[in-house]
């Protein structure tokens, strides 16, 4: 297997760039990129444009993975071919008064959690992997469960090149969620896999990560802002009906968030809308009289 490793410096204090072409200066596998201040997704899009590989995984800066990772995942692709993306398991670093989380993929992404993902046909089996180890793997077509909510961890992912072109370049104008939506897209070019391998870890105790202090009400509203985006992309494809439920679910999310905001009467209007569509009726009445 042929290795690259493109590093994106995008405006970093703490002379990166600097320290990487001291140490792997001799190195052909390593490339180091300077950006200036272009944000996660134009970082992301700036490192895909430089990769020549069949395969693609974003490592962000806060995380990283476990000897054994791309083995295994390369065992998944080989078994089967015909998979657009392979994500695998992973966990948080212990921090100072928050104990390490194990299965943050599947135990811990809000996606797997919703009442629509058990309604989605996937395919569940073993895999064996490198050594005398199986692994649990669940494959198909995640896009019907991953419009609920995001299902993986950016880290985590492994894909086919030609299938992250095809979906298209990360939303410069997306500071959080940018991540969710590009998986959304990218479930729309193909059947995908979960590997249950512990293969990444990630660290939360940093003050600086992105996806720290967001109101209920900002995420609701970006979520919403994606689903309406998906629901004209594949307006007419089969998703259609998956579509509309997603929307229904973003519009409830959207009120609950208002609901809960200092201005709760502003979540009247897609209470409205969930009357009128017959969504959870008795839960929007309390709120539209609460409100």
């Amino acid at each position: 297997m042929r290795i690259e490793i493109i590093v994106v410096d995008d405006g970093s204090t703490d002379a990166t760039a600097a320290a990487l072409h001291q140490h792997f200066a001799e190195d052909p596998r390593i490339r180091v990129i300077v950006t200036e201040r272009v944000g996660a997704s134009g970082a992301r899009n700036t490192g895909f444009a430089a990769a020549r590989g069949d395969f693609v995984c974003f490592l962000d800066s806060d995380d990283y993975w476990l000897a054994g990772t791309l083995a295994a995942v390369e065992r998944v692709f080989m078994r089967f071919p015909q998979l657009a993306f392979v994500s695998v398991e992973g966990a948080t670093l212990a921090t100072p008064g928050r104990p390490a989380q194990q299965r943050i993929v599947a135990g811990g992404s809000p996606g797997w959690s919703h009442a629509r993902f058990k309604h989605v046909k996937l395919v569940s089996g073993n895999i064996d992997l490198p050594g005398p180890a199986s692994c649990a793997l669940l494959y198909g077509n995640f896009f019907p469960a991953i419009i609920h909510g995001d299902l993986f961890y950016l880290s985590g992912l492994v894909m086919r090149s030609e299938c992250v072109a095809r979906a298209g370049p990360f939303n410069m104008r997306f500071r959080y969620f940018n991540d969710w939506e590009f998986f959304a897209r990218l479930g729309l070019q193909g059947t995908g896999a979960y590997l249950a391998y512990d293969g990444f870890r990630r660290d939360t105790g940093r003050g600086d990560q992105i996806s720290r202090g967001r109101c209920a009400s900002a995420i609701a509203r970006r979520h919403l802002y994606i689903v309406r985006t998906l629901r004209r992309r594949a307006a007419t494809s089969a998703y259609a009906a998956a579509l509309e439920l997603a929307l229904d679910d973003a519009c409830y999310m959207m009120a609950r968030g208002l609901a809960q905001s200092p201005h709760p009467r502003w979540a009247r209007r897609y209470l409205w809308w969930c009357l009128r569509r017959g969504y959870k009726r008795l839960r929007c009445l309390a709120l539209l009289i609460s409100s």
